[in-house]
């Protein structure tokens, strides 16, 4: 068999390697971390989620039984629910206010641009068009982002700095969108966006999502997988999603495509915890699809010491 890894010590191992090495360099990895006993379960949820905050992170938390993991349009937009749209682009633009050689000040009413131009002791109608050229140059112009998703950022920026009830009726409706709450492309036509975000093209929207958290100033986006939901044969009694035997192989297939499109995202780290069927169940582990058991599975290893580094890790609560 092969060996396990104890709790504290892939912690630490995940904390020092990873989250404050490879990943805040730029990089980005997917781990499996099967836990032998559900007891200790949550504590790898709220480890690793203590641990991605401490680093700066931002920290998404995604369960089976709630979003269809099979599906990549709703990974995006459960990800894009649990990310702070509206920091973000204050961080952005105080990013750039510093670059324009502005003063940065989150005090006062009415809108940002006003309260910046107090403080930096300059005319607000200039310094909004200072701005909203930057903001045009450093995030309209910025190839790493899919052509929608940065007309996206580009509104909420300006939308952040104008503010106003035209402000606030932007960030709505842009915000709406990215999370899919209103999918209608027709809403975000008027800010020149005309391609809906399904199941062809969320994945550019994601790859999108993790380079604008690295702009503004974050390390990167850590996504929380609770995979337990896919080993049930059987429907529930409870209101959870249940996957089909396709449904199964869909997820298993989406995360396969996340290990090979690992080069596409900056910044980026997941770490999907299935139950132990995940390594025994021949129909709906991860036997049922080889390419993703070739793509995680550690066919070396030594007999008695777990390798910190394998993609699959088998996790005990002993030290």
């Amino acid at each position: 068999m092969t060996p396990s890894i104890g709790l504290s010590k892939w912690f630490g191992f995940i904390d020092e390697e990873y989250l404050r090495g490879f990943v805040r360099d730029g990089g980005s990895a997917i781990k499996f971390a099967v836990p032998l006993d559900d007891a200790f379960r949550a504590e790898i949820f709220d480890g690793l989620s203590g641990l991605a905050t401490q680093a700066g992170y931002s920290v998404v938390k995604i369960a089976a039984a709630e979003t269809k993991i099979h599906l990549m349009d709703e990974i995006f937009f459960r990800t894009a629910e649990q990310v702070p749209w509206q920091t973000l682009s204050r961080r952005f633009i105080a990013k750039l206010a510093a670059d324009e050689g502005y003063e940065w000040t989150e005090d006062g009413d009415g809108p940002l641009c006003a309260r910046l131009a107090a403080k930096s002791r300059v005319d607000p109608q200039m310094l909004l068009l200072d701005l909203k050229k930057a903001i045009g140059n450093k995030v309209l112009k910025e190839p790493a982002l899919s052509r929608d998703f940065r007309v996206a950022m580009t509104q909420l920026c300006i939308a952040e700095l104008s503010g106003g009830q035209d402000g606030l009726t932007a960030v709505k409706i842009l915000t709406d969108w990215l999370t899919g709450h209103n999918r209608a492309v027709s809403a975000v036509k008027p800010y020149h966006i005309f391609r809906k975000i399904n199941r062809s093209t969320a994945r550019f929207f994601f790859e999108s999502m993790v380079r604008w958290t690295r702009l503004t100033a974050h390390p990167g986006i850590v996504v929380l997988l609770d995979a337990q939901r896919l080993m049930l044969a059987r429907k529930p009694q409870d209101p959870g999603l249940f996957y089909s035997k396709a449904a199964v192989l869909d997820a298993y297939e989406l995360l396969r495509q996340f290990i090979d499109g690992a080069d596409n995202l900056e910044g980026f780290f997941m770490v999907v915890v299935p139950d132990f069927d995940f390594l025994e169940d021949p129909n709906r582990g991860i036997g049922a699809y080889e390419a993703l058991k070739f793509r995680v599975f550690d066919e070396i290893h030594d007999r008695n010491l777990a390798n910190p580094m394998a993609s699959l890790g088998r996790i005990t609560a002993a030290s």
